[in-house]
């Protein structure tokens, strides 16, 4: 009898392991699963910190995106160390870079996000582990473990990145690392909706640059709850920290624009640009070709022409900045970078 119950003890136990090893999908069933989840979407909310260590001091963010398909984007970032926000948005006029603090908006025609979208963009973490044809999965606490490349031209230290899903592929966790696999970028998501509601205006530009749509983000306030006065007109010169290899800093010269008070700083050598510092005493709505693109401590809006020449604009503390030169985006992004922190002379 114990003979015989034998083979169908060893059948049993060789059909539970065999549903076991069924049972787990592997990396292709994961990315089939995920692709089918992008095209299912309506839309998403999500709430994260992202992390940026691109000097001394790593810098944060409060990121806040709505997304409603198939092209309406709001993402809220708001700086820890600033606590000024800005907002990149597009709906159907476009895609714009507002500053309420500064009741400021940057308008112009561009493929954003299509075209170099960032990592705290759902469907840019999702196309790039679909994407990487050498992915890495493994299974961690109950969640998807992704190791896919990094493309992201602005800065090509960036080489891999890693990414945590749950199991019904909700963002948790996301890193970019180097080619030492030093985590560079770093994002933590709070919160993750898929398909939620949105109000009519939710993504109307007028509605965005007042401070009643932004509730929990603040704008230039003291820790007294006072809103801090920005500088006066008055600012001294900001030179960057960081030249490219092969290049030396020029003259320095004053001009008035419009009745603005406006410095040009000069660089030649491998790469020959100029740094236009001005503080304008009105706000004004620009209208360019280019994208959004994050330095770090704001949102710079990059533009190419037809003769290799790029334009970076950005703002820190009601200051534009204008560079335009023949530089890499890379090398325009670290000498922007470099200007945060600095003191006028």
């Amino acid at each position: 009898m114990k003979r015989a119950a034998l083979p169908l003890v060893l059948l049993l136990v060789f059909t539970l392991l065999l549903g076991g090893c069924f049972g787990q999908k592997t990396p292709e069933d994961v990315v089939s699963d995920l692709s089918g989840t992008l095209d299912k979407m309506a839309g998403y909310k999500s709430q994260a910190v992202l992390t940026m260590q691109t000097g001394s001091t790593p810098m944060e963010y409060d990121v806040q995106v709505w997304y409603e398909k198939p092209t309406n984007y709001r993402v809220a970032l708001t700086s820890k160390q600033r606590g000024i926000t800005q907002i990149i948005l597009r709906n159907s006029e476009g895609v714009f870079v507002l500053t309420p603090h500064l009741n400021k908006s940057f308008r112009f025609q561009s493929g954003w996000p299509e075209n170099n979208g960032p990592l705290y963009l759902y469907e840019t973490l999702i196309r790039s582990i679909i994407d990487d044809a050498e992915r890495q999965m493994k299974m961690d606490d109950k969640q998807y473990v992704f190791e896919v490349k990094a493309n992201y031209s602005g800065n090509r230290s960036l080489t891999k990145q890693k990414i945590w899903l749950t199991e019904d592929f909700k963002p948790t966790h996301a890193e970019i690392m180097d080619s030492s696999m030093n985590p560079l970028v770093k994002i933590d998501f709070s919160e993750f909706v898929f398909n939620p509601s949105f109000d009519k205006d939710a993504f109307d530009k007028d509605r965005n640059m007042t401070t009643s749509s932004l509730p929990s983000i603040p704008t230039l306030a003291k820790p007294n709850g006072k809103v801090a006065q920005l500088p006066s007109s008055q600012f001294g010169v900001i030179v960057p920290t960081y030249v490219p290899q092969g290049v030396q800093q020029g003259d320095i010269e004053p001009v008035t624009r419009d009745g603005v008070r406006t410095v040009v700083l000069s660089y030649k050598g491998s790469y020959n640009y100029k740094l236009t510092e001005a503080r304008p005493t009105e706000a004004s709505v620009s209208y360019e070709q280019g994208m959004p693109i994050d330095l770090g401590f704001t949102i710079g809006v990059l533009a190419q022409t037809t003769d290799n020449r790029r334009y970076l604009t950005w703002e820190l503390d009601g200051v534009e900045f204008m560079m335009a030169g023949d530089l890499p985006e890379e090398e325009m992004v670290k000498v922007a970078q470099s200007t945060y922190g600095i003191g006028g002379k």
